[in-house]
């Protein structure tokens, strides 16, 4: 049929279904294909849970250290023997301890997800994370995670970068590194990590900074009750069993001092079921402090009205035992 031929009624017809097929997404496809190239949800936040782990190894033994980014799937580190050995197969030679563990909601916009992970008067230590939009797999956007690690000085607006990292990230999965530029000096690992012991201590040994960070891309579900540091203090009053760790025969023979927050889950019966290294000053002892607090016990009536398992802290304090100097022989007369 040519137009000439077409009445009134058909010229609209015609139009009509034109318009649909250019308003309607999908529709010169069939109407059950989704869009292609939909932008996620800009409001939507990026769950990163980030770990902070010191590497270290006896002075010039050390192997190289690169910028490569590893992947593992988070549900194969449920504890922190398993983070332990992830970091152990990636960089043998050297020995693994958590610093700190943070948890934020990072968003597809300019403004960063903040970590402040050491301070030494007016310097400070931060991870900045800012997340984007990736081509993804060429129809479906994908995320950006850019990590950005450096040091800010008093009344400067510029920070050194120490180190930069772009992972193209996705959801259920750790991505973790440590690079180069993040090796310390004796003096920056005292000042900064081992605050209050001297420089000297440190002496035969490089110290790397690594970072672990792990991506939720849908808000985890809430299966505990979570309580923070001031609640915590509240729980551990309702401790039945406490266990406190056993110093290192090589603690026992130095000065020290730190402090170590042990992350736990509490099943309904009073048992700890997990514990893992939340925030450390003294990473020597973090085994010690974890086997400790797996030992705890609460009391069930924490679960007469709620049958949630719950998270909660324990706060460890180690100070060195005063030593009192040794009385002067006295000189026999004759």
């Amino acid at each position: 049929m040519s137009y000439r031929q077409m009445n009134p009624f058909h010229v609209h017809a015609c139009f009509c279904l034109l318009a649909l097929a250019l308003l309607l997404p999908g529709f010169a496809q069939g109407q059950d294909k989704p869009a292609q190239n939909q932008m996620p949800d800009a409001t939507a936040p990026i769950y990163v849970t980030a770990r902070i782990f010191q590497l270290s190894a006896k002075k010039g033994g050390s192997p190289e250290v690169s910028d490569q980014v590893f992947r593992m799937k988070t549900a194969g580190l449920p504890d922190e023997e398993k983070w332990l050995a992830a970091f152990r197969k990636t960089y043998p030679g050297l020995n693994l301890a958590l610093l700190q563990t943070a948890s934020l909601r990072v968003f597809r916009t300019a403004k960063p997800g903040i970590i402040t992970f050491a301070q030494q008067g007016g310097r400070t230590l931060q991870i900045q994370i800012f997340g984007a939009y990736s081509p993804g797999d060429g129809v479906t956007p994908g995320t950006t995670l850019i990590s950005e690690i450096g040091l800010h000085m008093v009344n400067s607006n510029t920070p050194l970068t120490l180190s930069m990292q772009p992972l193209e990230v996705e959801s259920g999965m750790t991505y973790y590194f440590a690079a180069p530029r993040l090796k310390m000096s004796d003096k920056d690992y005292a000042d900064f990590i081992r605050k209050g012991l001297p420089t000297a201590a440190f002496a035969d040994e490089d110290h790397y900074i690594g970072c672990a960070f792990s991506v939720e891309l849908e808000r985890p579900a809430q299966t505990m009750r979570v309580f923070n540091e001031q609640q915590s203090a509240v729980l551990v009053t309702a401790a039945e069993k406490k266990v406190q760790p056993e110093l290192t025969a090589a603690l026992k023979q130095t000065s020290f001092s730190g402090r170590i927050q042990v992350r736990v889950e509490i099943a309904p019966d009073g048992k700890v079921v997990r514990a893992l290294t939340h925030n450390s000053t003294l990473p020597e002892m973090n085994g010690a402090a974890v086997a400790a607090a797996r030992q705890w016990e609460f009391s069930p009536a924490l679960f007469a009205e709620n049958k949630d398992q719950i998270s909660g802290l324990l706060t460890f304090d180690f100070t060195a035992p005063e030593t009192k100097p040794a009385a002067p022989k006295q000189q026999s007369s004759n």
